[in-house]
């Protein structure tokens, strides 16, 4: 596509620059014709008139050919003595021609008087427009003059300015269409040679070859040709008792079957029959050998190719990512397990995208109230006050963002073997709950029928205080009740708020990463967003689980169930 469009540019520039020019050169020519032509008529105009009688006072059979004249032309014409008097014009009628001004200064009535004609291009005073006046003189007393208003030549011009402009337009295009006929003319053999050497160099086994009618092409392509050939039989030679070898048994960690071409298994190893689910016997047809509809559906997708392909296919909730060789008589099959790549991709990809919106909100808001102080040195105290307080609060959420974003990504990439030095004593823990909420206008209460659990206090602290955040943000009640209970090697941990109720559709998606209730429905600003997903990952790190529902105070209940780890467990 380059080279395409390299040689167009080639061909059409340097045309299009003579085309341009041409242009330029033919306009001032056609305009300059056109304005010959106009003083022409005008002189031929004044010659006819020198045909009628004029006197050096105001004839009214004179006055109304003339009046008619410039009815049907829009030519206007005077009569003027030497004196400057002006007798008869023929836009006029008498009275407003005897109230008319001297026109003796007239510079093309003066270069008349002296030089037989003159001409001039200047507005009017009496007709407030610009005007082209040709003079010339009648007598020794009299001089005609011939005038146009410049409108109309202007409008001439125009029009033809416009047909010129439609002609060169058309011979872009021309040129345009020739240009690009002649590019790929010349492109497309450089564009082929291109593909079959990407080809070649991909390793397919399958190139198409093209042919011109040019001799020093078709040569060319014969000499890479034949190294190709070459080159693809020696390598088919040796790779062909290669690579049966090197994929069967140097790849012993993922799932390996070589078929023949009826598709009868020659060998396989035991991660294939694993991941199929179903015994695997040489010698049989793969597809006759299960009735189950998934791995059909998987081996099906998959052998019905003829050429040798690369794809990504889902199994029973696992995605594998598939490599098919297919020989001359043979095929083989690599199955390689890839969910968790797979899953890391897509957390990777949302979370960038997910963190990206998140940042930007205080970022605009931070820089765009700091250029407005800036910008406003003398700005007055209360905005100046107010815009601070924006910056500040924006710079809060950014760190408080970025902390909860670090906590996440630390929990995520921890393992559930997690080694408990010593028990979380809860009375500590309630003393620390006690004083961080101290200042909070809500009532926030904690009950427990334990004195220590089996959890990191990292983890106890940040279930509690999330759950707890969410309930000071989110909740117009008065009270927060915390309340856990430990039984049976698990504890369950209450969080109650007096609403207003989480709407059933919303119960789910709120420990989603970066998922906020409408602000609408929030008394106070939103949170990060990731709060209750930091909950959730505690959970999971524990066997546990988290849920909401309704309370009978029409407000919210976040239930967290963990299982205590054992004392002293080694960490993986």
């Amino acid at each position: 596509m380059r080279s395409y469009l390299k040689v167009f540019l080639i061909i059409y520039i340097p045309v299009a620059i003579i085309l341009g020019f041409g242009w330029k050169v033919s306009n001032n020519v056609t305009l300059q014709a056109e304005s010959a032509k106009f003083h022409s008529e005008m002189e031929n105009k004044a010659e006819i008139l020198k045909g009628y009688h004029f006197s050096e006072s105001f004839d009214p059979q004179v006055h109304a050919k003339l009046a008619e004249l410039s009815k049907n032309t829009n030519i206007r014409v005077t009569v003027i003595e030497k004196n400057g008097t002006v007798i008869d014009d023929s836009y006029y009628d008498l009275p407003h021609i005897q109230k008319m001004e001297n026109h003796s200064a007239r510079p093309e009535v003066v270069e008349a008087f002296e030089k037989g004609s003159g001409s001039s291009i200047r507005r009017s005073t009496t007709t407030e427009e610009a005007m082209n006046y040709y003079a010339v003189k009648y007598n020794d007393n009299l001089v005609l003059r011939v005038s146009y208003p410049m409108a109309d030549i202007t409008a001439i011009q125009a029009k033809q300015l416009k047909q010129n402009v439609t002609t060169y337009i058309f011979l872009f295009i021309t040129v345009g269409m020739i240009s690009l006929y002649l590019a790929r003319r010349i492109s497309n053999p450089i564009h082929q040679l291109s593909l079959v050497a990407d080809r070649i160099e991909a390793g397919e086994t399958k190139v198409y070859f093209p042919s011109f009618s040019d001799k020093t092409l078709t040569k060319l392509v014969s000499v890479i040709y034949r190294i190709y050939n070459s080159m693809l039989q020696k390598t088919k030679q040796l790779e062909h008792e290669k690579q049966k070898l090197n994929h069967i048994f140097g790849i012993l960690e993922e799932g390996i079957i070589l078929l023949d071409n009826k598709d009868s298994v020659l060998h396989f190893n035991q991660r294939a029959a694993q991941y199929l689910a179903f015994n695997l016997k040489e010698g049989q047809n793969i597809i006759k050998q299960t009735n189950d509809m998934e791995a059909l559906s998987f081996l099906t997708d998959i052998l019905t190719s003829t050429d040798s392909k690369r794809l990504q296919k889902n199994l029973r909730g696992r995605v594998y990512e598939v490599y098919m060789r297919v020989f001359d008589n043979e095929k083989l099959v690599a199955f390689f397990d890839v969910t968790e790549r797979a899953e890391y991709e897509q957390f990777k990809t949302e979370l960038i995208g997910n963190i990206t919106h998140e940042l930007k909100t205080p970022l605009a808001m931070i820089m765009g109230y700091s250029e407005t102080i800036m910008n406003d040195p003398d700005m007055d105290k209360k905005f100046h006050d107010k815009f601070i307080n924006i910056i500040y609060s924006s710079s809060n959420r950014l760190n408080l963002l970025i902390n909860d974003i670090l906590k996440l990504h630390r929990l995520e990439m921890l393992r559930e073997d997690i080694s408990i030095e010593e028990p979380t004593n809860l009375a500590e823990l309630r003393e620390e709950i006690d004083a961080y909420y101290n200042d909070r206008p809500q009532n926030i209460t904690f009950e427990t029928n334990a004195s220590d659990v089996y959890i990191l206090r990292e983890h106890l602290m940040s279930v509690v205080t999330n759950l707890v955040d969410n309930a000071v943000k989110y909740s117009t009640g008065n009270n927060i009740a915390v309340s856990l209970e430990q039984a049976d090697g698990k504890i369950t941990l209450n969080v109650e708020d007096e609403g207003p109720a989480i709407p059933v559709e919303e119960q789910q998606r709120i420990f989603e990463r970066f998922y906020t209730m409408d602000k609408s429905k929030n008394q106070n600003s939103t949170g990060t967003g990731l709060g209750l997903s930091i909950v959730k990952h505690i959970v999971s790190l524990y066997d546990g689980k988290v849920f909401v529902k309704t309370n009978k105070k029409n407000g919210n209940t976040f239930t967290v169930v963990l299982e205590e780890k054992e004392k002293n467990q080694d960490n993986v």
